[in-house]
């Protein structure tokens, strides 16, 4: 390819930008992308690049090399691309240039800049390759002689790991602000063919000792582990997740199931070296402890990915390239390790037993003890019994015997001395006296005392940390870090005393329950302290709300989040640790009373991960929300779920509401007839109404009270946004929707409401009947009397949440989350980043994107009646195969009772069009409308459309009162979902309709011929979205 053509964007093939592609990692993804026929355009500036890794490619029509430097700019002939890898700077700290350091840096800030904004010009697919050592990192708090170490491969590393972190959080603004098509890929140690082997951690030093000739060399005890990738199966998973559009915005970590240690790769080496060699243990190299990553690799399955290449398989492609002669033999390191790791335990356990206790360690048994009373009771003090026994107690129970031993003499004769001086008689007996003393007391120093103090020490610090998400749904801050410090404090003691007893459960066979259990208390005391540092960032969630309030003072800036960022942050890194010390915690091996406490930690632990990503999008969305630089308008639909609607009800009634400088500037109510009014009043144009609304609400015009037509309710919501400004010239920055069961709860919470205006108390049981009265007994368009009831109610509904206890607060934040939870509040925000947050969280009312089996019942009520207070629903779910291709089939059936009287109103026969959203690929099969008289084939009548990505089954069903009826549809589901010998699992994503509560269930999975499976039968309440997944398996 001339280098003087101009590169753009072409039809014909794919044209790829890989900055940093001539090192070892963008060699091998260059040779893989030619292959695919793809244009390959590299740009290196050689600092850590190779002439001879890519030279062969140069006379590829196809491939073009540019030794560039990004961080000044790209060539002028680059014009446009289709996908964008930045590799550069992803290796730098491995070489000892002195610029090295800088050229990391700058490549991953402005290099990372520039490629962004290529790719924003060019509309390109963006990968960042990044590490997943960023997770790691230290900073010099005193001086910036060794910032970020103390040796030179620290700050080499450290300052690495700070460039990428740098590098990703350019990407992330880039994705929420310029919605750039983006995806980060971290990766862990890398080896293969044109490695360097001064880089690539342990594994790199030991195959270049392996190949000069010298024995391998073990720094330490070489248990310290690495993950490794072959480097074509990491170039596998760059290309999966740049070639796929499910990663935008999504973090990959690409590594193995296991790590493996430097002892591990040492005697692997061992087995493969074509000469005899030897392992040699030196003192290990002085330097700071990295923490072992444990990044989350849950997504993995996204890409399909998984390692190819076998460790040892890589290990031997590798010494071929380099053109060793492997001698391949097993590999059996593990039973060394054990054995090592055994022969250790022995001696620690023996210098334990023998050793002495220093002055030192005696001060501070002392002042521990005397710690006590800071938090134990006078009966606790006194010696209060435990009703259950300490685990260490228990498991040592029946095992101190074995000190007898060390005091028991081999070879004594048995026979009975002629004569014994009664000198020595007395002194034998006063040793045999003390000897027992000495053991207790041996006993009670080192297991007793450091068992005691640290269950008690445990004990207080669990019960510290369970009263820190409550004082934090109080907006209690202060209190919540004073307890989450003590928390901290208390973990870290009983970590410390713990850490005394591993010689004890060694020599009662018990190393692995006191592993994992000091793993727990690691684990514990990283979470106190994320805790304590998300209580301090915390602190403006509270002002706001104090602000927010209509009859508050206070003021509210952007600047409070900022000063509390690097506290978020430090507790998202606290908390990383945390897992990662967890995911070294086997349960098996814990003993019973922690056993049975692990599963709360666990849960614990998932709902912090998930509510941290939750506060990190709110620091950032939250002061755009509230209106912190500009005014804010939302518009707030009150759907009535008992004339059920796609997206919750009718909308009989709205609200304006205005946010300014995080206040209340302004809320009004109005009934939706007036604005709606305005339409036929001005002879506005608007859309035509939807074939159904036409047909049985005659109503040609779309007007604001019948806009929530589309089951996705952003759809819905933006068609209401630009309804309301033809109408009102207003725009507005977001649509709420909440429906009666949303009043309902939050009068739970409250309590019942005493409307002085009328003179009577409206609760939760009686709020459907009383806004009834008041918004349709002899009501007549245009008069206030619907519009003054509910801005009555409204106000004091708003004015008495606000009031609310702070000893309330946690049940009305749980209120808050069920309303989300169960689609009976829908939160829709236009241009704002938090929206992408709603629609992960399914907060957003959208129809959710799942490649599985997928079912959402919408049903509507057309008859202009409140019939759904009447009717009930159930819903059966039937999947089977009858083919022997394995392709399934649903059979469902809607049963609606009626269980109303006459046709009065608000009752009335129920005019219900049913739309039933299916996988894209379903067909039809089969449809007909059992009566109580009659039943009647509708197949040739039913409708078949779209609903986003969905197909869609639609007919009208009419309910009378005190009549059942069914609705019996049969389809065959997409070939893809098909049961077969690669694919053998079945999933169902059951989507919720927002306004309803009380709808029955059934789903049944009927596997078929020859195979089987575990529960496949499943009913109950549809209270909100429901997920199953069976796993099938030959009989």
């Amino acid at each position: 390819m001339p280098r003087k053509n101009v590169i753009r964007k072409s039809a014909l093939s794919p044209t790829v930008l890989i900055a940093g592609g001539a090192g070892f990692i963008g060699s091998h993804l260059s040779e893989a992308l030619l292959l695919q026929d793809a244009r390959v355009i590299v740009l290196d500036n050689f600092k850590t690049g190779r002439d001879f890794y890519i030279g062969h490619l140069l006379t590829h029509p196809k491939f073009a090399l540019y030794d560039a430097d990004i961080n000044v700019g790209f060539p002028p002939e680059i014009e446009s691309v289709d996908y964008v890898i930045h590799l550069a700077g992803l290796e730098e700290y491995l070489y000892s240039e002195e610029q090295v350091n800088l050229d990391a840096l700058l490549t991953n800030a402005v290099g990372t800049k520039n490629l962004l904004d290529l790719a924003n010009r060019s509309h390109a697919k963006f990968l960042l390759a990044s590490s997943i050592y960023v997770y790691q990192g230290m900073m010099s708090q005193i001086t910036l002689d060794s910032y970020f170490g103390r040796t030179n491969i620290e700050e080499k590393k450290y300052s690495a790991t700070e460039a990428k972190r740098y590098a990703e959080a350019l990407v992330w603004e880039y994705y929420k602000k310029n919605d750039t098509n983006v995806r980060i890929m971290r990766l862990p140690e890398v080896y293969g063919p044109k490695m360097d082997l001064e880089a690539s951690g342990n594994l790199g030093r030991l195959l270049k000792e392996l190949m000069d000739g010298k024995d391998l060399n073990i720094y330490g005890e070489g248990v310290e582990k690495e993950h490794y990738v072959y480097v074509n199966d990491v170039v596998s998973g760059i290309v999966r997740a740049l070639f796929n559009d499910r990663t935008v915005g999504k973090i990959y970590s690409l590594i193995p199931p296991e790590p493996y240690s430097v002892l591990e790769i040492a005697f692997l080496l061992k087995t493969l070296a074509n000469r005899e060699i030897k392992v040699e243990f030196k003192q290990k190299i002085k330097e700071m402890e990295p923490r072992q990553a444990y990044p989350d690799t849950s997504n993995l399955k996204d890409l399909r990915w998984e390692i190819k290449t076998s460790f040892k398989d890589g290990i031997i492609k590798t010494l071929m390239w380099y053109g060793y002669d492997v001698n391949q033999h097993s590999f059996k390191p593990a039973k060394f390790i054990e054995e090592k790791n055994r022969e250790k335990t022995l001696i620690d356990s023996l210098t334990t037993v023998e050793g002495k206790v220093s002055p030192e360690a005696e001060n501070e048994l002392i002042s521990s003890l005397s710690n006590v009373a800071e938090f134990h009771t006078p009966e606790e003090i006194k010696g209060k019994k435990e009703k259950k026994p300490f685990p260490l107690a228990e498991a040592i129970k029946g095992k101190i015997s074995i000190f007898k031993n060390l005091f028991k003499k081999e070879g004594r004769s048995q026979t009975k001395p002629q004569s014994i001086p009664p000198a020595g008689k007395s002194r034998n007996k006063i040793m045999l006296s003390i000897v027992p003393a000495v053991l207790f007391a041996l006993i009670l120093l080192t297991v007793g005392i450091p068992s005691f103090m640290s269950y008690a020490y445990a004990k207080k610090a669990t019960s510290d940390i369970r009263e820190v998400p409550v004082l934090l749904s109080q907006f209690k801050t202060t209190e919540a870090q004073t307890k989450a410090n003590s928390a901290f404090q208390n973990f870290s003691k009983s970590q410390r005393f713990f850490s005394q007893l591993g010689w004890a459960f060694s020599l009662t066979g018990n190393r692995d329950m006191y592993n994992s259990s000091s793993k727990v208390l690691s684990s514990a005391t990283y979470s106190s302290r994320a805790a304590y540092y998300f209580s301090k960032a915390a602190v403006p969630f509270s002002s706001m709300w104090e602000t927010i309030k209509p009859n508050s003072e206070k003021e509210f800036s952007a600047e409070e989040f900022e000063k509390y960022r690097s506290d978020f942050q430090t507790a998202r890194n606290s908390f990383q640790l945390a897992q990662a010390e967890y995911k070294n915690v086997d349960k098996d091996d814990l003993p019973g009373p922690l056993k049975e406490q692990i599963t709360e930690y666990e849960n614990i632990l998932s709902a912090a991960g998930q509510n941290l990503d939750l506060f990190a999008d709110g620091m950032n969305s939250l002061p755009d929300i509230i209106g912190i630089d500009s005014s804010k308008k939302y518009l707030i639909l009150f759907q009535n779920n008992n004339e059920l609607r796609p997206t919750g009800g009718f909308i009989g009634s709205y609200a304006l509401l205005e946010l300014e400088k995080g206040k209340i500037k302004n809320l009004s109510i109005d009934d939706i007839y007036n604005p709606d009014g305005q339409i036929d009043v001005r002879e506005l144009e608007t859309p035509e109404s939807p074939a159904p609304i036409k047909e049985f609400l005659k109503e040609e015009k779309l007007y604001l009270r019948n806009a929530n037509w589309n089951p996705s309710f952003p759809q819905s919501a933006r068609e209401i946004q630009d309804l309301y400004y033809l109408i009102t010239g207003t725009k507005t920055d977001g649509v709420i929707a909440v429906d009666l069961y949303f009043a309902k709860n939050m009068l739970d919470v409250t309590g019942p409401l005493f409307l002085t205006a009328y003179n009577e108390e409206i609760s939760a049981s009686n709020l459907y009947e009383r806004t009834q009265f008041h918004s349709e007994f002899n009501y007549e368009n245009g008069s206030d009397q619907k519009r003054s009831f509910l801005t009555v109610l409204g106000s004091k509904l708003l004015e008495k949440m606000f009031a609310l206890p702070s000893g309330q607060l946690p049940v009305f934040w749980s209120k808050m989350y069920e309303n989300l939870e169960q689609r009976h509040m829908q939160i829709y925000l236009t241009n704002n980043p938090f929206g992408a947050v709603l629609q992960r969280e399914g907060w957003d009312g959208s129809l959710a994107g799942v490649a599985k089996d997928y079912l959402y019942i919408v049903n509507s009520n057309l008859g202009g009646n409140k019939a759904n207070y009447f009717v009930r629903n159930t819903v059966d779910y039937n999947i089977m195969s009858e083919t022997r291709d394995g392709l399934l089939r649903g059979n469902l059936t809607l049963t609606y009772e009626h269980a109303g009287e006459g046709t009065a109103w608000p009752g009335g026969i129920y005019t219900n069009y049913v739309r039933i959203l299916t996988q894209e690929g379903s067909k039809l099969t089969g449809a007909r409308i059992v009566y109580p008289d009659r039943e009647e084939d509708i197949f040739g009548n039913m409708i078949i459309t779209k609903a986003g990505k969905y197909n869609s089954f639609e007919t009208p069903v009419l309910i009378e009162p005190q009549k059942r009826v069914q609705l019996k549809v049969t389809y065959d589901l997409p070939i893809g979902l098909s049961i077969n010998a690669n694919n053998m699992n079945y999933s169902l994503f059951w989507q919720k309709q927002p306004g309803t509560q009380d709808d029955k269930f059934s789903f049944k999975f009927e596997p078929p011929f020859g195979l089987e499976t575990g529960q496949s039968s499943f009913d109950g309440t549809l209270t909100g979205d429901k997920q199953f997944n069976i796993a099938l398996d030959p009989k």
